[in-house]
């Protein structure tokens, strides 16, 4: 019966083991399967990042960058000189003198209107020469102004055109940065993702993989012993009426028992080879019975138990 559930045990071990293996071998056909279905989901994804970082390059690109100080407008390059006032003062003057001319012209005579006139002619041009001066410190301060406008403008374009460089400059560098950035940001994510899937797909597999191995050992292990009950209990017993091999020469652990009614020794021994015979057995030893109940068998002696007062058994 133990032979039998031991046969039984080593099949249903053999087949859980056969199932296992195939469900290993299935799932590392998936993780192929899977690998490459992978590979492809990753190229696809690598080329639409691609598509949409061209675009957003091409657009930024695109962007005209336009230097706010150019042609700057020098708003003092058009001053004008106020005459007006010198012209007014000219008026009042020529008029005051005109006023005094004819006020004192009764009394001072001919003489003395020439010599007035001189002294007014006099002061005529020195008013003259303050209205030279207004005139011309307004065009040194035109002038100077001018200059300042010419310079600031020249400065500010200056500087316009270093922000716009510095601008195009940042814009490469961002392109760049942005290139770099999102391709290896989108790539690293979708790789990590799949790694740890077929990570986990790869110890499944080998988990599946070791359960078959170790269903398979234990097959063997019930096949074996089965293999061993099925030996231990199909081994032949000696028949007592047969003759059975008792030369000295195949046995071991020889020891004397007892002595039988006619006076044979009888002995219990060990077959050296398990296919005469496994476990301890009690009989005699050929040389030493009537060599009438001897019988030469393929070189060994054998003993006919039927013709003696012994009975040959396992113990």
């Amino acid at each position: 019966m133990a032979g039998v559930t031991s046969i039984v045990m080593g099949v249903v071990s053999l087949g859980v083991g056969l199932y296992q293996s195939e469900q290993a071998n299935a799932l590392a056909e998936e993780n192929m399967a899977l690998q490459e279905s992978q590979a492809q989901d990753v190229l696809q994804f690598q080329k639409e990042q691609q598509f949409k970082l061209d675009q957003q390059k091409q657009i930024y690109r695109n962007m005209v960058f336009k230097n706010p100080y150019e042609n700057m407008e020098n708003v003092y390059e058009d001053l004008t000189i106020n005459q007006q006032q010198a012209d007014f003062e000219r008026q009042m003057f020529e008029q005051s003198q005109a006023n005094i001319m004819q006020g004192l012209q009764g009394a001072a005579g001919g003489s003395g209107i020439a010599g007035l006139a001189q002294a007014m002619a006099n002061q005529g041009q020195l008013a003259s020469q303050r209205a030279s001066a207004s005139i011309g410190a307004q065009e040194a301060q035109n002038i100077r102004l001018a200059a300042q406008g010419a310079g600031a403008a020249d400065m500010a374009e200056r500087g316009g055109e270093q922000y716009v460089q510095d601008l195009e400059a940042s814009r490469q560098s961002t392109l760049l940065g942005v290139a770099m950035g999102e391709s290896a940001g989108a790539n690293a994510s979708v790789q990590q993702a799949y790694a740890n899937q077929m990570a986990a797909g790869t110890a499944q597999a080998s988990a599946m993989a070791g359960q078959a191995s170790a269903s398979f050992g234990m097959a063997g292990q019930f096949m074996g012993m089965a293999g061993d009950i099925y030996t231990a209990n199909t081994t032949p017993l000696p028949d007592p009426n047969l003759n059975n091999t008792s030369d000295r020469k195949l046995k071991k652990n020889i020891n004397k028992i007892g002595k039988s009614p006619s006076g044979l020794n009888i002995y219990s021994f060990e077959f050296k080879d398990s296919k005469y015979g496994k476990g301890l057995f009690q009989g005699v030893m050929s040389d030493e019975i009537p060599q009438e109940a001897v019988v030469e068998k393929n070189g060994y002696d054998t003993v006919n138990y039927n013709m003696l007062d012994v009975e040959f058994k396992q113990i």
